[in-house]
């Protein structure tokens, strides 16, 4: 598997330690590669942190802070920034409910070594996930006041609504149902259907098209599953 890059927030130089120690002794048991890097404060951690990272383990109190942890979170947030963050620290209470959060414990409660395990596993996930995401293409145009537009490569999904995010979110939507449920008409197209629907579709419209559009007005987008 690719290296796991981890970071540690913590202003205690005997943890931080701890922490580098740790890494050390589970790349040679797991026979992992783990790149740890440590943050020191709110700047610094937000400085370093961003989606690259499998995982962020933060002490609550930093700088005399002791909201310090929760307002990290709530800044990586902000950013759309979705990486896993585990809280070791002596103030697991005071720890605030969010998505990021996948663990808080005592310091004393468990290990670094646990808490590298979890962040393995929420990786492994992502992978698993990743390797499921199926992407199509979707021919949608304005026409009248409504959007409309359909999947190329599975028959049966044309859908019609009044906005662009709507049309796209309802494809979306119409898509997953129609493969999920295996429905006759759902039936994949070649790649030469697909391009025949292109030609048809052009013939049909005439229209020029604008930027990032087909020559017949329509606008190709990924829709992901």
């Amino acid at each position: 598997m690719d290296p796991m890059k981890v970071l540690l927030v913590e202003d205690e130089k005997n943890e931080q330690q701890n922490f580098i120690d740790a890494v050390d002794a589970f790349n040679e048991k797991y026979n992992l590669t783990v790149e740890p890097n440590i943050a020191e404060d709110i700047s610094s951690a937000l400085e370093k942190i961003d989606n690259s990272y499998n995982g962020t383990i933060i002490d609550m109190k930093l700088d005399n802070d002791p909201q310090a942890g929760n307002k990290i979170v709530r800044r990586l947030r902000d950013l759309s920034i979705s990486v896993p963050v585990i809280f070791v620290t002596a103030y697991p209470n005071s720890v605030r409910k969010d998505p990021l959060t996948i663990k808080e414990r005592p310091r004393d409660a468990d290990t670094y070594e646990s808490d590298l395990l979890s962040f393995k596993a929420w990786y492994d996930r992502e992978l698993a996930r990743k390797e499921t995401i199926q992407t199509y293409t979707a021919l949608i145009r304005q026409s009248e006041g409504w959007w409309i537009g359909w999947i190329l490569e599975i028959r049966g999904v044309i859908c019609q609504e009044r906005t662009r995010s709507e049309l796209l979110e309802t494809l979306q939507i119409t898509l997953r149902e129609a493969l999920e449920f295996d429905t006759p008409e759902a039936s994949r197209r070649t790649e030469s259907e697909v391009e025949e629907i292109k030609v048809s579709d052009i013939q049909e419209f005439g229209i020029q098209g604008a930027s990032r559009q087909t020559e017949s007005g329509f606008e190709e987008v990924n829709i992901t599953i």
